[in-house]
C-alpha cells in the first residue's frame, strides 16, 4: 500500500462497494504465495463471498482459483494469469469469475508510437524494461516490438530489465546511458522506470534532448509532465476503475446474473496521456486516495437491468489469439491445449464482436470522458472517445 498503484486499486474496491452497498476489507499479503492463498481459504471465516486480487505470479492464480473454488467464494484476478489458461476452466466451476488486464501491447505501442513520431520516427533508443518472464512485462514486450516494425528508422539499441521501481532502474538507466550516449528517446517500463530516467537525465544535463514515457499514470509522472521536458506522457491502466468494476462483476454474479464465458476475460481500456493539460486534468479527477468517481452502482446489470452503463472502456479478450502473442507464451503451449468447450462456442459464434459491441452500445461519459479529450488521438487505447 505504499505504492500509489495500489493505492488507486484500494479505492476503487471501496467505492464500488460503498455504491453498492458492500461490506469490504483490503488485505495485504506482502508479496508472499502463502499468504496470499491463506487469505483465500480463511476469507468465508470472515464472511467474505468474493475477493479482487492480483495474483502474486502467474502460476499461483491456479491454485487461488481452487481455493476459491474449495470454499465457495467468487474471485476475480487482474494483470497475472498463467500461460494458456482459460478462467473458464472446468477446474475452478464458477469461482474464477473474471480475469482482466489493460491491453498492454496496443498502450505501450500506442505510447512508444508517440516517443517515436516525437523524436522525427528516425534514431536511436533504449527500452528498459520489467521482469523477464512476467506476463505484464512480456506483453509490454511485444508492445514495442509491435511499434518499432511500424517505424523501420528507429533502431533499438538495447534492451535491458529495470526491476520496475526507480530504486532498481536507476543504475541501468545510468550505464545504458554511458554506453549510448546518442540514443534520443527512452522507452520506460512504468512511471516509477520514467522518474530513474528523468532524474539521471536531469542530472546529466540533458533534460529536453531525450525524451521518456512511462505506464500507470501516478500523480509524481503526472507532474513531472507539467514541469519537465523530457517527460512525454503515461498511460493510465486506470486502478480504480478495474478494481471498482471487478467488484460490481461479482456483485452480479452473486445476485444470479450470467455472463458470457468470454466474459471471464477482459482488457479493459488505457488511456495514453501525452499533454501537460491532459495531465492536469487527470490528476484533478482524482481524490489524495487515488479515488475516481466512477458511477460504479450504474454499471450494475443486476441494479439497472438493460439500462447499465460504462464510463470506460472494455473487450473480451479472444483466447485464441491472447497467448500467441507474446514470444514467451509460445513455447509453453501444451500440446494438447484446447479452449473449454463453452468458450470455443461462443468464439464460434461469432460472440467476440458481438459482445464488444454490447460494450460499446453500452458505454456512457464518465469521469475521465474530458481528460480522453485533451490527448492528441481523443479517444482510449481501445477506441472509446
Amino acid at each position: 500500500m505504499a505504492n500509489e498503484y495500489w493505492q488507486g486499486w484500494d479505492a476503487g474496491c471501496k467505492l464500488a462497494s460503498e455504491q453498492l452497498g458492500l461490506k469490504y476489507m483490503s488485505q495485504t499479503f506482502e508479496d508472499s504465495i502463502e499468504k496470499q492463498i491463506s487469505q483465500i481459504e480463511q476469507a468465508p471465516s470472515l464472511g467474505v463471498n468474493a475477493v479482487v486480487t492480483f495474483a502474486q505470479n502467474a502460476e499461483v492464480i491456479k491454485a487461488l482459483a481452487a481455493t476459491a473454488s474449495q470454499v465457495g467464494i467468487k474471485l476475480a484476478n487482474a494483470h497475472s494469469t498463467a500461460a494458456w489458461l482459460h478462467a473458464d476452466d472446468a477446474a475452478y466451476g464458477d469461482a474464477y469469475l473474471l480475469y482482466s488486464q489493460p491491453d498492454n501491447i496496443r498502450g505501450i505501442a500506442a505510447m512508444a508510437q508517440a516517443l517515436f513520431d516525437k523524436i522525427g520516427n528516425k534514431g536511436k533508443v533504449l527500452y528498459v524494461g520489467g521482469l523477464p518472464g512476467n506476463f505484464s512485462a512480456d506483453s509490454r514486450m511485444a508492445g514495442v516490438q509491435l511499434a518499432l516494425g511500424n517505424n523501420p528508422d528507429i533502431v533499438l539499441v538495447a534492451n535491458e530489465p529495470g526491476g520496475e521501481n526507480r530504486v532498481a532502474a536507476r543504475p541501468v538507466v545510468e550505464n545504458l546511458l554511458t554506453a549510448h550516449p546518442d540514443v534520443a528517446a527512452i522507452i520506460s517500463y512504468n512511471d516509477d522506470t520514467a522518474i530513474a530516467v528523468l532524474d539521471v537525465l536531469r542530472e546529466r544535463g540533458l533534460t529536453g534532448s531525450i525524451v521518456t514515457a512511462g505506464n500507470d499514470a501516478t500523480r509524481e509522472m503526472l507532474n513531472r509532465m507539467r514541469e519537465d521536458d523530457s517527460a512525454l506522457g503515461t498511460v493510465s491502466i486506470n486502478a480504480p476503475f478495474m478494481t471498482g468494476y471487478s467488484v460490481v462483476t461479482l456483485y452480479d454474479a452473486l445476485e444470479g446474473i450470467t455472463y458470457d464465458p468470454l466474459e471471464k476475460m477482459r482488457y479493459f481500456d488505457s488511456l495514453f496521456l501525452d499533454s501537460p493539460e491532459a495531465a492536469e486534468t487527470y490528476l484533478a479527477a482524482m481524490d489524495p486516495s487515488g479515488r475516481i468517481d466512477f458511477d460504479f452502482k450504474g454499471m450494475s446489470r443486476h441494479v439497472n437491468g438493460d439500462n447499465w452503463k460504462v464510463q470506460w472502456g472494455m473487450e473480451v479478450i479472444d483466447p485464441s489469439n491472447f497467448w500467441g502473442k507474446i514470444e514467451s507464451m509460445t513455447s509453453l503451449k501444451p500440446a494438447n491445449w484446447a479452449l473449454p468447450e463453452k468458450v470455443a462456442a461462443s468464439i464460434q459464434a461469432g460472440n467476440v464482436g458481438k459482445l464488444n459491441a454490447m460494450y460499446k452500445a453500452h458505454s456512457a461519459p464518465g469521469p475521465l470522458s474530458a481528460v480522453t479529450g485533451l490527448t492528441r488521438a481523443k479517444k482510449t487505447v481501445l477506441g472509446f472517445s
